[in-house]
């Protein structure tokens, strides 16, 4: 399924018409046909994709993959759903000792891990 599929897919289901959600992230509602029918050219860049994302109520890493934005750096970790919950998750409410416990808690079981497999 393209960006632009699964974009008017999703639309519809949310229940916005294809005006309604453009004067929502502020284009122009033919830019976005464009964009719903893959016209060559007609990618959003990835702050529109968020804007998108937002007015939808849906992940804008699914979003940013689906368009093949995601940075090479979580590109790994983008096509896994509870990756992505995570990290939005953590985004809202994590503080700079919970990221230190939680990259402890990490270590710890990657250790753990190791040790068992080294012990098979």
């Amino acid at each position: 399924m393209t960006f632009g599929d699964y974009l008017r897919q999703f639309r519809k289901e949310k229940g916005f018409t294809l005006r309604a959600l453009a004067d929502a992230v502020g284009v122009d509602f033919s830019y976005l046909s464009k964009i719903e029918n893959g016209k060559p050219g007609y990618l959003p860049g990835a702050d529109l994709i968020r804007s998108l994302a937002d007015a939808l109520g849906t992940d804008p890493l699914e979003l940013l993959q689906l368009a093949d934005k995601v940075p090479p750096e979580i590109e790994a970790i983008a096509g896994y759903a509870n990756a992505r919950r995570f990290l939005q998750r953590a985004q809202e409410i994590a503080s700079p000792a919970d990221w230190d416990a939680l990259l402890g808690l990490l270590e710890r079981r990657h250790k753990g891990r190791e040790k068992r497999h080294k012990d098979e």
